[in-house]
């Protein structure tokens, strides 16, 4: 599940404050940060794209003067369109943002962007300045010690320790450099201004929409910025190179069948229904709840904040661990908090196996009414964590008892949309080309992906993203 870095390596980030420790921290940060994203965000499974842009980068990472580190490009499951590095090497694309380029040039330029993060340290930088600041501050003893670990532990947030951001310094130095960098691999150095541009339109369509911290958030984009990069390329000649994909044609093709929008493996909210197609269960939150869905945990929390409930996986075991697990985590409340939990049943939740504990904790302002619930599905145990004051308990008990295997009917409700290319025909606008290609986006932001008006109208054989819905299958074992 989470992970977080270790004792040694924060401590040495803590101390030092003179100068910037040694590489080999940032490469020990890195391998710690890469599991964590991989567990917490998701890679995609498709071997022809994580080696496409694994050769992408390695071309630009080999354009660098003089390198200290290794570099890893892959494509993170992640609908924002998003782009970020962390200390050591490790660079991610996320599949919202191959779903706008247009070219191997927009993807180079980001590539050039993030390799000059790390080149610079920035993110260790970043790290001595705000490493150590409180995650989770919740009420009561019990809560705020064992509740917030195990909290933590489902639905804690991914590599929390280069989240900080960049300074505004910063980004223009990876700007500065990164253009001349992508230009020396043979990449038009204003393909990354084209690209900001795009998203910049594209989020601008989805504004009402609820969307995660994404490449805008850490890498500001405004037209002055735009403007400055644009400025640049003018001053740089590209090398002569030939690039990874030959043409247009065969750049679209690496993206044709890319997943778009939400990931229904991860879960998806309906109403306030959760359902989980790949794992087979639904579970239910109060009205009104708002409800957060990541990778490997779902959470909601009520209107007042005061009560939560969060659903992970917690490791591997059957039905007879159960007992095993409950009396445990008894034995850490007795040990550390001299405290007995007010129930301990052996119960069924939705006709799964599953074991329950509740405790109230008075150390508050408040009592807090605890449940925990661990529940066995398909060889995974599941803990639930719900807390809530006297007012809530009644909800949170009921969204323990609303767990359930998923029906045949849930299951054929759930769609996916995948990225389709579609030559365009003479005479057809935007709107044509996706009515014929059973497209189910909506045409500004369709036309936004494509990085064209909306009423633009083809002379025939021009390539067009399109997303189009079909019934999820869940992956192969």
């Amino acid at each position: 599940m989470t992970r977080r870095l270790s004792a040694a390596l924060a401590a040495l980030l803590l101390t030092a404050c003179a100068s910037l420790p040694s590489p080999e921290v940032d490469r020990k940060i890195g391998q710690e940060t890469a599991k964590n994203v991989e567990e917490q965000i998701g890679l995609i499974d498709d071997k022809a794209l994580n080696e496409y842009l694994e050769r992408v980068g390695q071309r630009v990472a080999a354009a660098l003067p003089s390198r200290q580190f290794t570099y890893k490009f892959t494509v993170v499951d992640q609908i924002e369109p998003n782009a970020f590095a962390v200390p050591g090497g490790y660079v991610y694309v996320s599949r919202g943002l191959l779903a706008l380029a247009k070219s191997e040039d927009e993807i180079a330029g980001v590539l050039a962007h993030e390799i000059q993060h790390v080149e610079r340290r920035h993110s260790v930088k970043q790290m001595r300045k705000e490493f150590g600041l409180g995650l989770l501050a919740l009420p009561g003893q019990i809560v705020g010690g064992i509740v917030s670990e195990d909290l933590a532990t489902l639905a804690g947030k991914p590599f929390e320790a280069v989240a900080a951001g960049y300074s505004r310094d910063q980004e223009r130095e990876a700007d500065t450099l990164g253009q001349p960098l992508a230009a020396a691999a043979g990449y038009d150095p204003k393909a990354m201004a084209n690209i900001l541009d795009r998203m910049e339109r594209f989020i601008g369509t989805l504004t009402n929409e609820k969307r995660s911290p994404s490449f805008f958030d850490s890498h500001p984009t405004t037209p002055e910025r735009v403007g400055t990069l644009n400025q640049r390329a003018a001053s740089i000649t590209p090398a002569p190179a030939k690039p990874v994909a030959p043409n247009e044609a065969a750049f679209y093709k690496r993206l044709d069948g890319l997943l778009v929008g939400m990931n229904p493996s991860e879960g998806l909210v309906k109403d306030e229904s959760f359902l989980h197609p790949d794992l087979g269960f639904r579970i239910v939150f109060p009205k009104g709840w708002a409800v957060d869905n990541s990778h490997t945990a779902v959470a909601a929390m009520s209107p007042d904040k005061k009560g939560v409930a969060v659903l992970g996986i917690a490791g591997k075991g059957e039905a007879a661990d159960l007992p095993k697990i409950a009396t445990a985590f008894s034995d850490k409340l007795a040990k550390q908090y001299r405290t007995k939990p007010s129930e301990i049943v052996g119960t069924t939740a939705g006709g799964l196996p599953a074991r329950a504990i509740y405790v109230t904790d008075t150390s508050g302002k408040e009592p807090m009414h605890l449940y925990f619930l661990w529940i066995v599905l398909k060889g995974n145990v599941y803990q639930m964590i719900g807390i809530g004051p006297e007012s809530h308990r009644p909800l949170v008990k009921a969204v323990a008892d609303s767990l359930r295997p998923l029906t045949d009917a849930e299951r054929a409700s759930i769609t996916e949309m995948r990225l389709r290319i579609v030559p365009a025909k003479a005479g057809e606008d935007l709107a044509a080309v996706s009515k014929r290609a059973e497209g189910s986006l909506a045409l500004p932001v369709l036309a936004a992906m494509n990085g064209l008006p909306a009423g633009a109208k083809f002379r025939g054989g021009e390539l067009v993203k399109v997303a189009v819905k079909r019934p999820h299958k869940a992956p192969a074992k």
